[in-house]
């Protein structure tokens, strides 16, 4: 089952003018979209349900400063990502990529299983990658102005010191070259880095108690994980799960009493 999408790969994205449209496209709908979800979130979770079960704020240290000073970064993470799309786009329209848009009998198997293989190679390249941005001459030339937000907001997701947008930015370009992915699967991978970067940045830990020691839930991210990463630098170093924090045993060793803590007991 084609999908056609003709209509996308039908313009010579080379071409300035269109390379300028494209980009132009993109970065308005990377940047509407981080602000929705930013936002949404903040609203809908952080103010309204912030003392609900199962919810519970982490702090309440948002300030309006910090906030502007993360989306302005965020506007410049955004136009970063816009260019690698565009990039993208083009290797796509090239034939250089491994993305496809057909819908084999075979493909309900890889697509989950492609995804599951993105995922996991993201998880290694940021892991090593945020270990390097620790390195005190690295983080003092650009991993800072991430850290800057000490006390994390949905709003801090994508603020990011340009240099650091780019080496985030590359990865999924470079991952399709060799990756076979389908359309709907590269989709879904955009959404679970957006999402999960709101999630784990907005100072409000959405599962209850039981979920850092369940034998499915220790393995995932959340708020309060990487809150202790913004408070004492040096542990919690992963992206969306926990494993490589506990292989290289830079997992907080006081993370699991500090979850308890936070997360509303089990109803």
């Amino acid at each position: 089952m084609p999908i056609n999408l003709d209509w996308l790969l039908a313009t010579d994205y080379t071409q300035p003018a269109n390379f300028a449209l494209i980009t132009a496209i993109l970065l308005s709908a990377i940047f509407l979209r981080y602000l929705l979800l930013a936002w949404g979130y903040h609203v809908l979770v952080y103010k309204k349900l912030g003392d609900a079960q199962p919810f519970r704020r982490l702090h309440q240290q948002i300030k309006q400063p910090q906030v502007k000073l993360e989306i302005w970064y965020s506007f410049l993470c955004s136009s970063i990502f816009a260019l690698s799309s565009a990039v993208m786009l083009i290797a796509w329209q090239r034939g250089y990529t491994q993305i496809y848009s057909t819908i084999t009998a075979w493909d309900w198997l890889l697509m989950p299983l492609s995804a599951l293989a993105a995922l996991f190679i993201h998880e290694t390249y940021y892991y090593w990658l945020h270990r390097w941005m620790h390195h005190p001459r690295v983080l003092h030339r650009f991993h800072h102005i991430h850290h800057n937000s000490v006390f994390t907001s949905s709003f801090t997701s994508f603020s990011f010191h340009p240099a650091e947008a780019f080496l985030q930015a590359i990865f999924l370009p470079l991952l399709v070259l060799l990756l076979p992915m389908h359309v709907f699967v590269l989709v879904a991978l955009l959404l679970i880095m957006s999402i999960s970067a709101v999630i784990n940045h907005a100072a409000v830990e959405v599962f209850p108690a039981s979920f850092a020691t369940s034998k499915l839930g220790k393995w995932f991210i959340g708020a309060t994980h990487h809150e202790v990463h913004h408070l004492k630098f040096r542990c919690n170093y992963g992206l969306y799960f926990t494993f490589w924090d506990v292989w290289m045993r830079t997992e907080d060793a006081g993370f699991a009493k500090r979850f308890a803590a936070h997360a509303k007991p089990n109803s």
